[in-house]
């Protein structure tokens, strides 16, 4: 499925390792309203249907329904259902924060585990209290949590191979640098996961900036919920809603795309769980497992006009890695 946007154009900040910071108005209009307007259009999708890139005017992947695999059935009961439930059940009674119950992707519950950098010297393993770690860590351990994450990991390799063994690549050499930091999978490339418990998971209109924004975060979705009514995956910047069925996983560039969820029925309930790494742990190996700060320092004049040049490519070379679909 092809769409008039162009990926280099989209909105990248100048070091190239995260989107541009942007604030955005709440929106719970369903799929009809939003189809109503002139130019948008909404993809019918049922699990076992494939996968589906979707691309920019020149034929460059920016998103993928990566789906399900072929056996729905099994997967469903083996996965879905047990990944749902371990979700809700393990969530209740968890004391979260203020922050992880309303934040800007919307009012519900949220919580992240892996490595992250951000405001942080150094990267670091997130900060948990301890009725959310233990919630988290148990799903860590949750058989249908690693094969979902598996399968996921899986349609990254198989859809995007060279970012995938850059991401792979980056893993390695961050955590031989520092083999304290949580490694949450070990079929997973990705530093960080995050978990929407809900109960009504429904994104407001956002984007994560933070992100690597040539990468690709994946996310996967289960619940009581009827997926032809509500959940949606709404794509702002290309104008798409997708039916995004429990189980399925969709990837999308998080950091550059305005993305949300249509709302839900009354009475149901919709999780989903999200994988990615921060474009500032790129940033940390890039620089020598330093600050940007801690390298201009130390730098020679040569390193210093090398980095001044990798900064102002760094997005033409990210581009060059995102799949031509023929």
């Amino acid at each position: 499925m092809q769409f008039e946007v162009d990926a280099e154009d989209l909105p990248v900040n100048s070091t190239g390792f995260g989107g541009l910071r942007r604030s955005f108005a709440k929106d719970k209009r369903d799929a009809d309203s939003l189809c109503a307007q002139p130019g948008w259009h909404h993809l019918r999708y049922e699990n076992g249907q494939g996968s589906i890139p979707l691309v920019d005017r020149n034929r460059r992947m920016i998103a993928c329904i990566g789906g399900t695999p072929k056996d729905v059935a099994r997967w469903t009961s083996e996965v879905v259902e047990p990944l749902e439930k371990a979700i809700e059940e393990g969530s209740r009674g968890v004391k979260f924060s203020k922050k992880e119950k309303r934040h800007k992707r919307g009012p519900f519950a949220a919580t992240a585990i892996g490595v992250s950098h951000g405001g942080e010297k150094r990267p670091g393993n997130r900060r948990l209290s301890p009725s959310v770690r233990r919630f988290m860590e148990g799903l860590l351990v949750n058989p249908s949590v690693q094969r979902a994450s598996g399968f996921l990991n899986h349609l990254f390799r198989t859809y995007n191979k060279p970012m995938y063994d850059v991401y792979a690549e980056h893993q390695r050499q961050l955590h031989t640098s520092n083999p304290r930091l949580r490694q949450n999978f070990e079929n997973s490339v990705f530093s960080c996961l995050t978990v929407n418990s809900g109960p009504r998971t429904v994104t407001d209109p956002h984007a994560d900036s933070a992100n690597r924004p040539d990468g690709w975060c994946g996310i996967t979705c289960c619940g009581p919920f009827d997926y032809k009514r509500g959940g949606q995956l709404v794509l702002w910047d290309l104008k798409l809603i997708i039916d995004f069925p429990p189980g399925c996983t969709i990837f999308i560039l998080s950091a550059l795309l305005i993305h949300s969820n249509c709302p839900i029925q009354s009475g149901e309930r919709r999780y989903s769980m999200t994988q990615y790494t921060a474009g500032g742990l790129f940033r940390w190996v890039a620089n020598g497992f330093q600050t940007q700060e801690k390298f201009w320092e130390n730098a020679s004049d040569e390193e210093r006009a090398q980095w001044l040049t990798d900064r102002a490519t760094r997005w033409e070379r990210g581009l060059a890695l995102f799949p031509i679909i023929p």
